[in-house]
């Protein structure tokens, strides 16, 4: 007598659930729950099974009355134990919506990213007045941030967030996340800004983006010397600068004629005219000139060689243009809690979901 809920509780289902409700109850709960695989699939057992139900709610009328006649004090302990387990259970439930929605946010901050109120630099319990007061000042990266927490909204839910995590992580996940904090601290603040508003801002949107890069760069293998961190690119091979590129198709095209007609014909010019003159070519190359220091300091940041180099990370030295294979795995792993999950050691099925199919059968992990 430990305290443990009711089948009914673990699954929150009703005594008489149709079978479909408690299906659909057992399902939702092995997606994110305090309860671990094996109690959760034994509820499922007995309460979808009329025989079994009825003699397990013979058994909890038994221990009703067994519980009468316990010493107060382990009543009490019995009372507070189960109280314990359900709030736990609630605090899950509440978490599981926020954690759809903030799915990098949480991967990223667990490798050590700034929370907002570092990044605001004001105190997490100050008054809304606070950042409501600087929201229309600053840059326009902090005039988000601000924006931001001062929308009760998304205040309560990323307070319950970061609650949650310091509440249900293991004391060494936590230190780890310490740990990683100092790379962070390596990397341009322009950047650590995008990866943040891009976390906040679209559950998927990195993801995506990953998935858009790997594409592009397996399909023009030959651009690679020519996107960060070197120094040379298509624009400066024909002696462009990037704001030339955005203006109406016929200007683009017309000005990158011009540039190009005076330039010795070498297999790099050729190249670059190449890629630029075509409108498809040029969007996926642009695009990735401005964010491949972005996927580059996420590999670093999930690269397995920083996580054993936890002494003097500095020393370590980066492959340049990797494609963020790590950040994807550690993604998969946190969808499916196999990793770094804020659960206290539970043995847990994986719960893979169509995400991660897609990203088992694209990237073959």
């Amino acid at each position: 007598m430990e305290g443990t809920p009711t089948y009914y509780c673990v699954l929150g289902v009703e005594k008489g659930a149709a079978k479909s409700q408690i299906e659909q109850a057992c399902e939702k709960k092995q997606g994110f729950s305090s309860y671990n695989d094996e109690v959760i699939e034994e509820a499922f057992d007995v309460l979808s099974n009329p025989g079994l139900a009825k003699e397990y709610n013979k058994l909890l009328f038994i221990f009703e009355q067994i519980t009468k006649c316990i010493p107060p004090h382990e009543k009490n302990e019995l009372i507070k134990n189960h109280a314990d387990n359900i709030n736990t259970e609630k605090e899950y439930f509440r978490m599981g919506p926020i954690l759809e929605k903030y799915k990098w946010y949480h991967v990223l901050y667990m490798k050590g990213m700034p929370d907002l109120y570092e990044v605001a630099g004001i105190a997490q319990d100050s008054p809304e007045e606070s950042f409501k007061k600087y929201s229309d000042s600053g840059s326009e990266f902090m005039r988000q941030i601000y924006s931001l927490l001062s929308d009760k909204s998304f205040r309560e839910d990323y307070d319950f967030l970061i609650y949650f995590i310091n509440t249900h992580s293991e004391p060494e996940i936590l230190e780890k996340r310490k740990i990683h904090r100092r790379k962070w601290e390596q990397i341009d603040n322009q950047i650590v800004e995008k990866i943040i508003l891009n976390a906040l801002n679209e559950p998927f949107g990195i993801t995506n983006n990953i998935f858009r890069s790997r594409e592009t760069i397996n399909n023009n293998h030959d651009w690679l010397r020519y996107l960060p961190p070197n120094e040379e690119t298509f624009l400066s091979v024909l002696g462009l600068e990037r704001d030339s590129l955005s203006g109406e198709k016929k200007e683009v095209e017309k000005t990158l004629r011009e540039k190009y007609r005076y330039l010795e014909k070498t297999a790099k010019i050729n190249l670059a005219y190449s890629v630029l003159k075509n409108t498809s070519l040029r969007e996926d190359y642009l695009w990735l000139l401005e964010n491949q220091e972005i996927f580059d300091a996420l590999n670093d940041l999930f690269s397995t060689e920083f996580d054993l180099a936890e002494d003097d990370p500095d020393e370590i030295e980066w492959e340049d243009n990797e494609i963020p294979y790590e950040i994807i795995r550690a993604f998969i792993n946190s969808i499916s809690n196999e990793e770094e999950k804020p659960k206290k050691n539970k043995k847990r099925r994986n719960a893979i979901n169509h995400t991660q199919q897609t990203l088992d059968e694209i990237f073959e992990i």
